[in-house]
């Protein structure tokens, strides 16, 4: 399975991409903002891992260029969630959405 990744942890990319790969998941793993509205335009994706915070960090940004709509139909998991997390802009939630409260990080993620 290909999934997409957008967590600005630069010094854990590659244990990012590891532990999604023990999963069987193929992760494009995203540490920035231009590299992930990069990814939303090109990679083929099924799922959607985001830390609430790095995606904080850019949300004008993705809010601005419509990320939220390149979403739609995408089951998204957000980890690292404050609890007021406002809901990505422009999209419509699905069930299997998942939301993951602070403290947690992407291993957390992949173990529900």
């Amino acid at each position: 399975m290909k999934v997409l990744v957008l967590d600005d942890t630069k010094k854990q990319k590659d244990n990012i991409k590891e532990a999604f790969w023990k999963k069987k998941m193929d992760a494009d793993v995203c540490v920035s903002s231009n590299e992930f509205m990069d990814a939303l335009g090109a990679a083929k994706f099924e799922t959607v891992y985001i830390n609430a915070e790095t995606w904080s960090k850019g949300r004008a940004i993705y809010d601005y260029f419509g990320a939220g709509s390149r979403l739609e139909g995408k089951p998204v998991v957000i980890y690292n969630a404050a609890e007021k997390f406002a809901p990505i802009n422009n999209r419509t939630p699905v069930e299997q959405d998942r939301t993951i409260r602070q403290p947690s990080n992407f291993e957390t993620a992949l173990e529900g």
